[in-house]
């Protein structure tokens, strides 16, 4: 019965958890469940005809992972590649199979906890991005960072889409 217990709150932990990073200066947050890795910035080639935020794929352990520029996919100019930029590589859930697609970050900042009391709605105005982007806001150290909405950033039938190059 202990060991139910346990594993209950392991779980409850986990899915507190969130992968806390930085992009062009802000803090940001997705959950880290949803995460697979974090890999360093590596060589991306180019997928013609696609949006600008769809940097293109990178080989990561064999597999061939479409890269999203964060930035550009939130209006918000084009990433600059330094030494700490990282792409965190995200589980996507689409109809009836699972994806990997990586984001490109400046710096991770670590993993740690956010109770869901601290969770709250995201306001309709007053974010640099699209409000559609933010699951909620979370307060972490007594400030309020966005909580990202993988689903839709990652929306793989819009990503899909070619660019308008007309």
């Amino acid at each position: 019965m202990n060991e139910e217990v346990l594993s209950e709150n392991e779980s409850d932990s986990a899915q507190n958890q969130y992968l806390l990073f930085y992009l062009n200066g802000d803090i940001y947050a997705i959950k880290a469940l949803s995460t697979s890795e974090i890999v360093e910035y590596s060589q991306i080639t180019k997928v013609p005809k696609m949006h600008s935020f769809v940097r293109g794929v990178t080989n990561i352990r064999g597999n061939i992972v479409p890269v999203i520029d964060l930035l550009d996919r939130f209006g918000l100019g084009v990433s600059k590649i330094g030494p700490k930029s990282s792409i965190v590589v995200i589980n996507y859930k689409s109809e009836d199979s699972l994806n990997q697609l990586g984001v490109i970050i400046d710096e991770v900042y670590e993993v740690d906890d956010i109770q869901t009391s601290d969770i709250r709605t995201a306001p309709e105005f007053g974010s640099q991005i699209d409000r559609k982007f933010i699951a909620s806001m979370g307060k972490y150290r007594g400030e309020y960072i966005a909580i990202l909405n993988t689903q839709t950033i990652l929306n793989v039938a819009e990503l899909s889409k070619l660019a308008d190059k007309g």
